[in-house]
C-alpha cells in the first residue's frame, strides 16, 4: 500500500494495540477486505460474537481517517485497525477492488435507482428509517438558492450525513467500554466533541469571511443532525451521557447567539428563530443564551449605553446578570472585533468584566500606559500576564512586555488551573500558567541583554515545569555560578511523586541510582513509559535491576494467566535475556527459563512462545 509502512502503522497506535494487531493479522482474523476508491472496509474477528467493522480512508500520503465499531478509545488506532492496515501493507492481494458507490450508481436510471433502493430496504429495515430521515430533512430545506460562497465552502448535506454516521457508530448498543483486559465495565461515553468539532470549527471561518448566512445554514444543519442523533440513541446511552449532552447544548447555544447576532434579523425572522430554538430545546433542554441574544439583538438599551461609553458596575444588564453573561459578552466581543469596532469593544469588555480582553485591546490600540496600569490592577493569573506581554511584544513594545512579564512572574498562581481565554482573532496562545510565562520571559530577556532577569525566569521555569530543557537553560545562563545553583535545583526533584522530568535530569547528570529509585517509587503504572530508557542507561552498571524489572512485568502477566498478553510478556523476557547475554550470564537465563517452563507447563499457548526465546 503506497504511502504507508509498518513503521507508520506502529506510530499510529500504542505499543499494546500494535502488538495485539500484529497477532490478529498473523492469526488470520482479518477478512472481507474491500477497497472502493479511497475507502477500504474490512471485517475483523474480535472478542464478541459479532465481528467488528473497520473503515479506512486513504490518499496518496497515507491514512486520512480510520474508524472501527469496537469501543476502544484510549488513544491511537485500535488493534482491529492495526490488523487491517498490516494486511494492506503485507498482503495487498487479499484486497478486493470494487468501484466507489458514486461510480456504481452513476450509470443507473431513475427507475433502476428506485428499484435498488426498494430491494435493499426490503431486507434492511434500518435503511427505510434512514431514507425517511433524509426525505424529511430535504423537505425542511429552504427552496431559495444556496448562497454561492456556501456551496463552495461547505456541503451541508454531507455534514448532516457524516454526523448521522458518527452517531450511529457511537450509539451502537454494543459500544460499551472495555477495561484493560477487554472486560466490560458499566460506563459508556460518547465523544460528542469528536463528532461535532470538525464541523463547528468551520463556523468561525465562515464568520471571519463575512458569510453569516452560510454560517447560519451550517449551524442549523449541525444542530438538526445532533438532535436526530440524540433522538436515535438508546435511552440508557442518553442517560449515561446527560452531562456531555448538556455541555454540548451550551456550546451550541453560544455559537447560535454569535451567528444570529451577526445577522440583521427582521422582527418576523426573530420570531421564526425563536420558534426554531424552542423546537431544538425539546431534544436537549433550554438554550436561554440563544433566546436572549435573539430578543436583545444590538438594540437592548443598556447595551446601547455601554457601547456609547457609559460604563457602570451593572454592565449591560438591567437586572442581575445571568449565568451565561460571560458567554454572551464573548460572542458580542468577537463580532465587534470582526467589524473593527475597537473602541466599542473596549467599552463592552470593561463593562462586562472581561479584564484580559479589555487590557489586550488597550495594548493593541497602542494605549500602552493604560494597558500596563490596568493589567497590574485587574489581572490575576500568570497566564493573563503572559498573553498581555506577548501582545505588547508583537506591537514592538519590548520594554513594556518585559516589565509586565516580570510583574506576572511574581504573581501567585491561583490553584493549578489555567485561565480560559475567549477565542478570537486577537487572542494569543495561553496555557501552562507561570511555566510558559517564565520560559518566554527567559528567552526574551536573554535576547534583550538582561541576563539577571533571564536567569531568574529560567529558575522559575524549572520549578514550575522541571524538564531537562529547562534545567539545561538554567545551566547555560548560570555560568560560573552553576555549581551552587545546581545544588538548589536538584533537591526539588525528590519532592512530590514520580516524574518523567526527574528521570531525564538524573540520566543527564549520570545519577543512575537516583533514576532507578524514581522508577521504583513510581510503581507498575509508570513502567511502560520510562522503564526502557532507564534500563538502557543502567544495564551496563546495574544489570540485575533491569533483569528484575523485565522479569517482574512478564511474571505478572504469566502468573495471572492473561493469555491475550503472552506475546507482551515474552517480549519483556527477550529483553531480560539480552541483558543476561551482555554480561555472559546465559547459563543463569536458561536456568530461569527452565523454571518458567516447569511452572507454566499447562499453559499450552505460552510454552511454545517461551521455548522460542531459549
Amino acid at each position: 500500500m503506497s504511502g504507508v509502512s509498518e513503521n507508520d502503522i506502529q506510530g499510529r497506535a500504542t505499543a499494546q494495540s500494535f502488538a495485539k494487531g500484529q497477532s490478529y493479522y498473523r492469526n488470520g482474523y482479518v477478512s472481507d477486505v474491500v477497497r472502493r476508491g479511497d475507502v477500504v472496509t474490512a471485517v475483523v474477528a474480535g472478542s464478541e460474537y459479532e465481528p467488528y467493522q473497520v473503515q479506512i480512508t486513504l490518499d496518496e500520503t497515507g491514512v486520512v481517517d480510520a474508524s472501527c465499531t469496537c469501543p476502544y478509545d484510549w488513544g491511537g488506532d485500535c488493534k482491529h485497525i492495526v490488523a487491517v492496515l498490516l494486511a494492506l501493507v503485507h498482503h495487498a492481494e487479499v484486497v478486493s477492488e470494487k468501484p466507489a458507490l458514486e461510480t456504481l450508481l452513476a450509470g443507473l436510471t431513475e427507475a433502476q435507482l428506485r428499484q435498488v433502493l426498494l430491494h435493499v430496504a426490503a431486507d434492511r429495515p434500518d435503511v427505510t428509517a434512514a431514507v425517511e430521515r433524509e426525505v424529511e430533512w430535504l423537505q425542511k430545506q429552504p427552496t431559495t438558492a444556496v448562497p454561492e460562497q456556501l456551496a463552495v465552502t461547505v456541503d451541508v448535506t454531507a455534514v448532516r450525513r457524516e454526523i448521522g454516521k458518527d452517531f450511529r457508530v457511537a450509539g451502537h448498543s454494543d459500544s460499551r467500554r472495555y477495561d484493560y483486559y477487554d472486560n466490560y465495565d458499566d460506563e459508556t461515553g460518547i465523544d460528542l466533541e469528536g463528532i461535532l468539532r470538525p464541523h463547528l470549527d468551520k463556523l468561525e471561518t465562515l464568520l471571519d469571511d463575512g458569510q453569516a448566512e452560510a454560517a447560519a445554514s451550517l449551524l442549523t444543519t449541525i444542530i438538526d443532525a445532533y438532535a436526530e442523533g440524540l433522538n436515535d440513541l438508546d435511552e440508557w446511552v442518553y442517560d449515561e451521557n446527560d452531562y456531555l449532552i448538556e455541555e454540548m447544548r451550551d456550546e451550541l447555544a453560544e455559537w447560535l447567539a454569535e451567528v444570529l447576532l451577526s445577522l440583521e434579523l427582521s422582527p418576523e425572522e426573530r420570531e421564526e428563530w425563536l420558534a426554531q430554538i424552542e423546537s431544538w430545546e425539546g431534544y436537549f433542554g433550554e438554550m436561554e443564551l440563544a433566546v436572549t441574544a435573539v430578543n436583545q439583538g444590538w438594540e437592548y438599551p443598556p447595551l446601547v449605553a455601554v457601547l456609547q461609553g457609559h460604563v457602570t458596575d451593572k454592565g449591560v444588564w438591567e437586572e442581575e446578570a445571568p449565568d451565561y453573561a460571560d458567554q454572551l459578552a464573548g460572542a458580542r466581543l468577537r463580532i465587534l472585533q470582526r467589524q473593527e469596532r475597537f473602541q466599542e469593544y473596549i467599552y463592552l469588555a470593561e463593562a462586562e468584566g472581561q479584564h484580559y480582553l479589555y487590557v489586550t485591546m488597550l495594548a493593541r490600540m497602542e494605549q500602552i500606559g493604560k494597558a500596563l496600569a490596568e493589567a497590574r490592577k485587574l489581572l490575576t493569573g500568570p497566564n493573563e500576564f503572559f498573553g498581555v506581554a506577548q501582545v505588547l511584544a508583537g506591537q514592538g513594545e519590548m520594554a513594556a512586555a518585559l516589565e509586565i512579564g516580570e510583574f506576572g512572574l511574581g504573581v501567585v498562581e491561583p490553584g493549578h488551573s489555567a485561565v480560559t481565554i475567549d477565542p478570537s482573532g486577537f487572542q494569543v496562545a495561553t496555557g501552562g500558567g507561570k511555566r510558559d510565562l517564565a520560559v518566554w520571559l527567559r528567552d526574551q530577556a536573554e535576547q534583550a541583554g538582561r541576563p539577571s532577569l533571564a536567569l531568574e525566569a529560567a529558575k522559575v521555569a524549572f520549578h514550575h515545569g522541571g524538564t531537562l530543557a529547562n534545567y539545561q537553560a538554567v545551566e547555560r545562563l548560570a555560568g560560573d555560578d552553576w555549581s551552587l545553583i545546581k545544588l538548589e535545583l536538584l533537591p526539588t526533584l525528590v519532592k512530590g511523586g514520580f516524574t518523567v522530568e526527574a528521570i531525564d535530569i538524573y540520566l543527564y547528570e549520570g545519577m543512575l541510582a537516583e533514576a532507578m529509585k524514581k522508577i521504583d517509587a513510581g510503581g507498575y503504572f509508570y513502567y511502560g513509559r520510562d522503564l526502557a530508557k532507564v534500563i538502557a542507561a543502567t544495564r551496563e552498571k546495574y544489570p540485575d535491576w533491569g533483569i528484575q524489572k523485565y522479569r517482574q512485568l512478564a511474571e505478572q502477566i504469566m502468573d495471572g494467566g492473561k493469555a491475550k498478553d503472552y506475546d507482551t510478556a515474552v517480549s519483556y523476557l527477550r529483553q531480560a535475556r539480552d541483558i543476561y547475554a551482555q554480561h555472559n550470564r546465559l547459563d543463569e537465563w536458561r536456568a530461569y527459563l527452565d523454571g518458567l517452563l516447569t511452572t507454566h507447563q499447562r499453559k499450552y499457548k505460552l510454552v511454545p512462545m517461551l521455548r522460542e526465546i531459549r
